[in-house]
């Protein structure tokens, strides 16, 4: 499997994509003048961008490893799309949170760290909604692991039951029991 590479031409496409987001968002502060609804905007902008290029990169890796996912990833991909978004309004910042003789670079840059800072819950969320998930699946699997367990353990001793009715000699055979039938078989 070509995970290590498939994995570092998706982080070399995801790293791509975030410099060109950052350099559209400089582009802009760069234009005339520059307000701060203007400033927000282009931060709710980039923060979306990001968000899809991370989304993206994740579905790529598992469209090209497990195929067999994808049409459950765009479903559980679409939902956290849903999870994740805001409101349009930015939000309208405490101005007590303003440091006198702050500069408008010095507020830029402290909303893009507040802007990093929400990106970073965001995906501590991803992360928890993805275990939260997982561990469901194995939960789901493993139940049902155990119900065909009880079916085949449930199946052999019918069998065994039936072929005894039919006086067939039961030879040197140990007793089956749920524990038996719960244990892996070696084929012979």
């Amino acid at each position: 499997m070509c995970f290590p590479k498939v994995l570092s031409d998706d982080m070399k496409k995801l790293k791509a994509r975030m410099h060109q987001a950052i350099e559209r968002f400089y582009d802009k502060m760069q234009n005339a003048e520059s307000g701060r609804g203007q400033v927000m905007s282009s931060l709710a902008e980039l923060e979306d961008d990001f968000k899809e290029g991370y989304l993206e990169t994740v579905a790529a890796y598992y469209e090209e490893q497990h195929p067999e996912l994808t049409p459950l990833l765009e479903k559980e991909r679409d939902g956290l799309r849903c999870r994740g978004n805001r409101s349009p309004v930015p939000d309208v910042e405490d101005p007590a949170t303003e440091e006198p003789g702050e500069s408008f670079c010095d507020k830029v840059m402290r909303w893009f760290q507040a802007m990093l800072q929400r990106l970073q819950t965001w995906w501590h969320g991803v992360l928890a909604w993805v275990k939260e998930k997982v561990v469901a699946l194995v939960h789901a699997v493993q139940a049902l692991w155990k119900q065909f367990q009880s079916f085949c353990c449930s199946l052999s001793e019918l069998f065994m039951s039936s072929f005894q009715s039919y006086g067939a000699p039961r030879g040197d055979k140990e007793e089956l029991t749920p524990q038996k039938c719960s244990e892996p078989q070696s084929s012979k």
